[in-house]
Parts: structure tokens; sequence; C-alpha cells
């Protein structure tokens, strides 16, 4: 794969806002390259443009040349480079599905290709097995975890024997523990079939030791290119908004040179390598935050409980998931987390908080409330969710009038200066005017919380805040957590981002099918980070290389980075 000076702008876009800049990219064949970059650098719009979807299907203007497996993408129709080997993996795996049962959507691609019957088996039945979802032909895909949904998905690709495989943010609606499973799949992908890999993806530490080179994109330029060690050993990445691994920005801290460690593991291993040096941990405060009294971090008694649930029960009409026996309670000025693995019910305990949907046994209140004899317009003052999907929520044709939607109640001089200062807060004020559906799947999630939050809940339940967020976005959205809290606002996280919930929660909730298994103080990560892990919580890079250090001999106890730092410096 061959960029060269290619620069590109969407239909309407001015001249100063190409999604790519003078890209010069040469990819060779049989390598695993991993795109990285902050929110709206280009990572889709680099991939789409080698599969042709841009600039054939998006419209819009491109300049320089492409050249994909000796061929023009930009002319050539995305169908004949499928079939001459290119793979796309989007996203969101739901979203590119056009079966209802695995075996028909594996099958979907190489019948298109006008494949013999017998072939068209064969390969279901080695792309399925090759991503361990052999005997799923005549599962539902709805019926599917996640996880499941996106080794389908990949399966799908593989049937078409890519000679290049695209893959967009694999693991972005994945939890931690199946986002691994996922990249050392698609890992030993590329070493058992030899294919070029191209992936985009937002958890470095986790992919950055699996691949050849790392590509960094920042708006819409190539700021950095070569080994991962080396692409990510730059100290003015972070600053762009590149979500360098903390270990690695703790190793530039300390002066480490080139190459740098890109995992806790790697970290680990040099500090106790150095430290038959002679190098030694100092000292330092360690503050402990709550108790485990009841299972609870200890809650201030003058605390309101804002959300309580007490045994409930609830089941979807046709079946399948159930929520059983759940029992706890937030109060105003707790961030809590809401963690567990795909399918665990997380979203449904989000509805239930809200009264989007009625417990079937015990009852749910919200701010006192009872959400089962409560009208949902007087529970909507009181409660906000942010879900997934933004596009589920956004209804106006213009970001300001998004905002502006739930203040009709609200004297007009005072709903546009709430929503400008939103607007300013959030980073969207020269997007006013822009529809919702124009902007970056991370812009239009900053534009659904700001949409939420100008009704001033007292609750906010975030379902997976962090998606499409780059690392400057990341750190905004745990300080307005904070504020919130500070504020006297309940803040409930539902989120697979590690860091966020290290950085953002005091305490999370775990759910496994449907129960709470866990209720545990974030503070653990600090204290116990051990502990922590086998409650459920994944641990975030810095309480992970810490428990590396101290497994190895060497207590060390941090919770973020200035501490680790401290430890070890």
């Amino acid at each position: 794969m061959c960029l060269h000076d290619i620069s590109f702008w969407y239909p309407g876009a001015p001249p100063a806002e190409s999604s790519l800049v003078t890209v010069r990219l040469s990819i060779r064949e049989g390598e695993f390259a991993l795109v990285c970059g902050p929110s709206g650098s280009g990572k889709s719009t680099l991939l789409r443009l080698c599969l042709g979807l841009v600039p054939q299907f998006t419209g819009g203007r491109l300049s320089g040349t492409v050249t994909v497996l000796g061929r023009d993408p930009t002319t050539v129709r995305p169908r004949e480079l499928a079939a001459a080997g290119v793979g796309l993996l989007f996203q969101n795996p739901v979203e590119g599905f056009v079966e209802e049962r695995v075996g028909a959507e594996v099958a979907f691609g190489p019948q298109n290709l006008g494949l013999p019957v017998e072939e068209i088996d064969r390969r279901i039945a080695e792309s399925l097995s090759a991503v361990g979802m052999g005997g799923f032909e005549e599962r539902r895909l709805r019926d599917l975890s996640a996880g499941q949904q996106q080794r389908v998905a990949l399966a799908a690709a593989l049937a078409l024997r890519p000679r290049l495989l695209l893959l967009d943010e694999p693991t972005a609606h994945l939890d931690e523990e199946t986002a691994r499973s996922i990249l050392a799949l698609i890992s030993r992908v590329h070493q058992d079939l030899g294919a070029t890999v191209i992936m985009s993806e937002h958890r470095l530490a986790r992919a950055a030791p699996l691949v050849d080179r790392v590509v960094v994109l920042a708006a819409g330029r190539l700021v950095g290119n070569g080994p991962p060690s080396e692409a990510l050993g730059r100290p003015e990445l972070s600053g762009l908004g590149v979500p360098v691994p903390r270990v690695t920005q703790a190793a530039l801290q300390l002066g480490w040179h080139l190459p740098v460690p890109l995992s806790p593991q790697q970290f680990a291993g040099r500090v106790l390598a150095e430290r038959r040096t002679g190098i030694r941990p100092s000292s330092f405060a360690v503050r402990r935050e709550g108790s485990l009294l009841d299972g609870r971090p200890g809650t201030e008694k003058n605390r309101r409980i804002t959300v309580a649930f007490d045994d409930v029960g609830f089941t979807y009409p046709r079946g399948g998931f159930v929520i059983a026996g759940l029992s706890f309670t937030l109060c105003e000025g707790e961030t809590v987390a809401l963690v567990g693995p795909s399918g665990a019910g997380k979203s449904t305990v989000a509805r239930l908080a809200l009264g989007l949907l009625k417990p079937a046994r015990g009852w749910v209140a919200l701010c006192g409330l009872p959400t089962d004899r409560t009208p949902f317009g007087t529970l909507a003052a009181a409660g906000g969710l942010v879900l997934q999907n933004p596009l589920l929520q956004l209804l106006a044709e213009r970001v300001d009038e998004e905002l502006l939607l739930g203040l009709r109640d609200v004297p007009p001089q005072d709903a546009q200066q709430r929503t400008d200062a939103l607007l300013r807060a959030f980073g969207l004020e020269g997007l006013r005017a822009r529809h919702p559906l124009r902007l970056s799947e991370g812009q239009r999630r900053r534009v659904a919380l700001a949409a939420v939050l100008a009704r001033r809940p007292k609750v906010l339940i975030m379902d997976e805040p962090t998606l499409g967020q780059d690392e400057l976005e990341r750190a905004s959205l745990v300080r307005l957590t904070r504020d919130l809290a500070e504020a006297g606002a309940t803040v409930l996280a539902i989120s697979h981002d590690v860091e966020f919930v290290n950085d953002a929660c005091e305490r999370a909730l775990v759910l496994h099918d449907g129960r709470l298994v866990a209720d545990v103080p974030m503070s653990l990560a600090r204290d116990d980070p051990g502990r922590l892990h086998s409650a459920g919580v994944p641990l975030a890079e810095i309480p992970e290389t810490a428990l590396e250090l101290s497994v190895a001999g060497w207590p060390v106890r941090a919770r973020r980075l200035p501490e680790l730092l401290a430890a070890i410096s």
C-alpha cells in the first residue's frame, strides 16, 4: 500500500479543513501496522481510502495518488478491491452485518464473489474455526455478545482470503478482557496468514507490542512512523491527544532513552533490571480513601441517596437477559463506575435507574421517586442518560439547536447562556452551526453529553462516554466528572475504559450475568490492586505496573502517574 502526497477534503469542507494533509506512507507486504492519533486525526479516512469508500461513496476532493495491491482504489470499485483481497472490519460490527445468522453472514462476501458452493462452505468452516466460533453457524447474530459479534465480523473478513486486512478500532466496544483476546486473535491471524494488516486502535499499551510499525496521525498529518517503541517515544505526542501508554509517558518523564517501554510488563521489567544497579523506590505518602465496610466505600452519612435498587428483578418481554436480586445505592456527589463483561446487563441497569424500564420485582427510586409510579416527565427532570450510540439521541439539524431542545422551559436568555457556555467547555463553539451527522463520532458524543448537561440533571448516567475521544478529551471528561460530583451531582459511568475508571471514579460496581458481584472503592487501585482485579475491575496501566513490581518483590503503591514516578525515581 502506497500513499503519495495524499490530501482529502470531505464534501463542503473549506480548504483549511482537509481530513488528510500531504500524507506520504508506504506499508510493506506482510507488515502489521498500527494507526493511531487523536479524535478526528484522519485514521478512519485513511482506512476507507484504502478500500475506495473514500472518495467513491463519500464524495469529496482528493489530491495525490494511492496504490493498493497494484490498483487505484479511487477508481476501482470496492467490490473489485474486495475480490482482489482487501477486507475492512468496521468499529461496530453490528452496523456492518447484513444477515441474521452467523453462517450466512460469513458466507455473504464469498457469495458476492460468485464462488462455488463447496468453496463457500469450506471458507465458512475455516474462517469460523480460525476465530474460535466453529459450531455457531446457526446462531442469531443478535444473540451473541459483543466479543462474539466482533469475532464473526473478523471471520467474515477472513472468508474473503484478504491479502490486506483493514481494521477500524476493532476493540472500541469491547470490555478489557475481550479486547485483549481479540487483539491476540488478530495478531495470530496475521502470523498464520501472512496478510498485511493495517489497524487503527486506541488501546496502545495492548496493541503496540504486537505490531511491526506505528503510524501516528494528528490533524490529518503524518507526525510519526516507525517501530512502536520509537514512534511513540516522542514527548510531544501526548500534548497532541495521542493515547500514548501511561508507562511510556512515565519512561519519557524519567528521561529514559529509546526504545521506550510500551506496556506495564515492559516497564516493570526495565525498572527491575535497573534496580540491580542500585535504584530504590522512594517513600511517599499514601492517602487511603474509604473503607470496605459492607463491601462499599465509606459513604458519608450526610450524603443523600439519589439512586436506590432494592432486590430488583427484570426480564425482557421476549426472554433472554435477566436482572436478578440487584440491590445498591448511589449518593449525591458520588462518581461510580459500572463495569463488567459485554452482555452483563449494564445498559439495562442504566435504563432501570432512570425509569426507562420498569422492574418486574423489587423497586427502583430516582431522587426519592419510585420509577414505577412516577410520570416519566418528572423522572426526566431528575436524571439524564448519554447513550453509547449518540446517533440515537441527536435530533436537531444544528449543534446549538441540539442543546436548546431540552431548554424550552428555561427563559431564552438563560438557555442561550447555558448553550454558549457548554459549547465552549466542550470545544464545540466553532461547530455550533454544523449538522450533528457531519461530525466525527467523538464530536457527536460531546454534543450528546452537552445536550444532557444543559438540563442540569441531578443524576447523570454515561454509557461508554470515552468512545471516540482522544487523550485530551478524556482528560477533559475526567475533570468534568469530578466537577459535577463536587457540585453535588451523582455520576454513574458505564465504561470499558480502564484509564477513565481509574482517573474519574471513586467506586466500582461489578456486574456479571445480571448480578452484582462486587461493590468496591477505587482506592484499592493504589492500596491493593490485586484485590481490585480479583473483584472483577480491570486494572489501569499504573496500578498494573505497581502490581507487577510488587509481585516481583519490590512493593510499590501507585494509582496515578505522579505516584509511580515518585516511587521509582
